[in-house]
Parts: C-alpha cells; structure tokens; sequence
C-alpha cells in the first residue's frame, strides 16, 4: 500500500515511499511571478498510478519587489 505524504518535507516522503516499496518521481512547481524559495521542499501534490509522482514547492517564496511607478 503507498502512504499518503502529502504536505511532508520531500526527504521523508520519499523515505516513506520507499520504504512501501515505491520509487517516487518528483516534478518542482514555483509560483507563476517567480522569487527566490526558501525553507524545505514539500510535498502539494501526489499522484498514485503506474507510478508515484510527487509535485513539491518550496515552503516559501522570497517575491521580487513590484516594478517602480513611472516618474512623473
């Protein structure tokens, strides 16, 4: 049986999974507007089939400061 590991750090899922006997694949998502992540990597997504997939995200993102307003 595959253990769900949503939301866990993606070291101790993968850990989990491959103790069950399943070799996780993992695909990084980032927020559309981009920045710098930082904190672990989690897990926000698995899907269970054929194979295992994994979908991770940095816990947070560092946003890059909005574009200056025009000088008038």
């Amino acid at each position: 049986m595959i253990p769900d590991v949503l939301a866990l750090p993606l070291e101790e899922a993968r850990r989990l999974l491959e103790a069950a006997g399943a070799t996780p694949r993992v695909s990084e998502t980032r927020p559309p507007r981009g920045g710098a992540g930082e904190g672990v990597l989690r897990v926000i997504r698995q899907q269970d089939g054929d194979e295992v997939v994994l979908t991770v995200t940095h816990e947070r993102f560092d946003r890059p400061a909005p574009p200056a307003a025009p000088a008038r």
